[in-house]
């Protein structure tokens, strides 16, 4: 066969090839994504449509018409500690295509999460009497949060369907029920979160080396966001446009909370390890006498440690301005714990206050006062209570600035020799950790009226001694650490989780994978 016949036969080949790239069929009722070196650049609709072939790529078609999704029964527990099984069906359609591409990794899952996180805040608040008659509450208010989340998704909740409340067999049965259902719950999430991590790296890679032999540049395309997510992880806010964008060998990615000492960020180490970063505000960073007992609390929050603090892993007093980073805790604050769901219950309690008096026995042991001891300052992790920001409040206390203006500490959880300046001892962390209970257990904080005293009185039993004591005005009076620790292991109320599933559920949010900021 002759070259040019040869050669001839390969073109007609190519753009035949070619026509088939360029021209896509989109049946009724569906879309198209097309991506161009991994970015998007279009939606294409139903019809016949033109791609630019190599260069264009269609990665996603879906399906528009209304889509009926039965989950299956849903295990939740009613106030009153009993397990109900929840049967929904969700009747949804994608309303935007590109959105349900990109600002969610997958629809069905998120919405399933979604639905499984609403139905236990529903149902917590409820004993079972009206859970097993307020089918119609339930079902207009699961709607309701479906139809505002999945909105920003490009998905549309038409109809949501409560097939069946089926109530429990047994008390015993039910508990089992719930533990074992959390229990296997948490397992998948991890699974399906190691799972998704990988296909997105491996997509990714993909992706960046096909843009580099087309000659592009590296593929922006968002990252989608976690399915159980389904949102920014809780507590992480933008960074501002005056945010510093890397402090020491750290990577700020986030913002997670500011106080009177300055504001706390997520960074990144050069390892990637996550670490919570405060910085501290420029007037303290002004104050000689501050960046002295700085540096000095600091070395004394290095030997802390311990399974109930948030260790300090870094630190630079002499900065500009001085900072310190400590291991990232993820998990909610107890403020924002009893703020959402209210008070603990009593399993819940005794673990709580087991973790922290341990965290002040090693805190006080180090020689360090707490002195801002409050539920803000505590972190509700998967592996119990964390104490955090010890050992700072200390060298703030000793500046001109701090000693003319204000006492350290927080209105509410003062100890009485903080409000008259008497000396602040280890029995001041007492004080503060009495009433930490009290906000846990719903005592505090009092109404119009109201007496401390007649307040306490709504504490459970167990904890009546224990707390009184640390609320003594007497610093003396108070018991330390250690006589809190041996009081309370003599009612041990050990739980296969200590966690209640409403709880445990925003614990969960915040150990799904975080996202880097620009």
């Amino acid at each position: 066969m002759e070259p040019i016949l040869i050669v001839l036969i390969i073109l007609v080949v190519l753009v035949f090839i070619a026509l088939i790239k360029t021209i896509h069929t989109i049946p009724q009722g569906s879309a198209a994504i097309v991506e161009r070196f991994g970015r998007y650049t279009r939606t294409l609709n139903a019809g016949l449509s033109i791609v630019v072939p190599f260069v264009d790529k269609v990665v996603d078609r879906i399906d528009l018409r209304e889509q009926v999704v039965p989950f299956p029964p849903q295990p939740v527990i009613t106030q009153d500690n009993l397990v109900v099984n929840i049967d929904t069906v969700i009747y949804y359609q994608v309303t935007d295509a590109r959105a349900a591409t990109y600002e969610v990794a997958g629809y069905i899952q998120a919405i399933e999460q979604l639905t499984v996180t609403t139905l236990r805040s529903i149902v917590s608040g409820m004993d079972l009497e009206r859970t097993l008659t307020s089918r119609a509450e339930i079902n207009a208010t699961l709607g309701g949060v479906l139809d505002e989340a999945t909105s920003k998704w490009g998905i549309r909740v038409n109809r949501v369907e409560l097939k069946a409340i089926e109530p429990p067999t047994s008390i015993q049965d039910s508990m089992e029920k719930q533990m074992r259902a959390d229990r296997d719950k948490r397992a998948a999430i991890l699974q399906a979160e190691g799972e998704k991590q990988a296909a997105l790296l491996k997509a990714e890679t993909e992706r960046e080396v096909a843009a580099i032999l087309a000659g592009g540049s590296r593929a922006t395309r968002s990252t989608p966001q976690s399915p159980v997510q389904a949102g920014p992880t809780p507590g992480h806010q933008p960074l501002r446009q005056d945010d510093p964008r890397r402090v020491g060998r750290y990577h700020l990615t986030a913002r997670l909370g500011q106080g009177g000492m300055g504001t706390v960020y997520l960074g990144r180490s050069p390892g990637q390890r996550l670490v919570a970063v405060k910085v501290i505000r420029s007037e303290f960073a002004t104050d000689p006498t501050f960046r002295e007992r700085f540096t000095r609390e600091i070395e004394a929050a290095r030997l802390v440690g311990g399974f109930h603090t948030a260790p300090v892993v870094d630190a630079d007093s002499d900065g500009e301005p001085p900072w310190l980073a400590t291991e990232y805790i993820p998990g909610p604050s107890l403020h924002d714990v009893l703020r959402q769901q209210g008070a603990l219950p009593t399993r819940t309690l005794h673990t709580l206050a087991v973790g922290v008096a341990e965290a002040l026995e090693r805190i006080h042991a180090c020689g360090i006062i707490h002195r801002d001891l409050k539920p803000s300052n505590i972190i509700i992790s998967g592996t119990g209570p964390r104490v955090i920001d010890f050992g700072i409040a200390r060298a703030l206390d000793s500046t001109a600035l701090t000693r003319t203006n204000h006492v350290v500490g927080t209105q509410g959880f003062l100890a009485p020799e903080q409000l008259t300046g008497a000396s602040i001892t280890h029995a001041t962390d007492l004080y503060a950790f009495g009433m930490v209970l009290c906000h846990a257990t719903g005592a505090t904080p009092l109404t119009d009226g109201e007496s401390l005293e007649s307040a306490l009185s709504l504490l459970p039993s167990r904890f009546v001694d224990i707390i009184t004591r640390c609320l003594d005005h007497d610093p003396n009076s108070r018991p330390t650490s250690t006589e809190v620790l041996e009081r309370l292991s003599q009612n041990d109320s050990s739980s296969e989780d200590w966690l209640p599933p409403p709880v445990r559920t925003m614990v969960d949010l915040y150990n799904a994978p975080t996202a880097s900021a620009p």
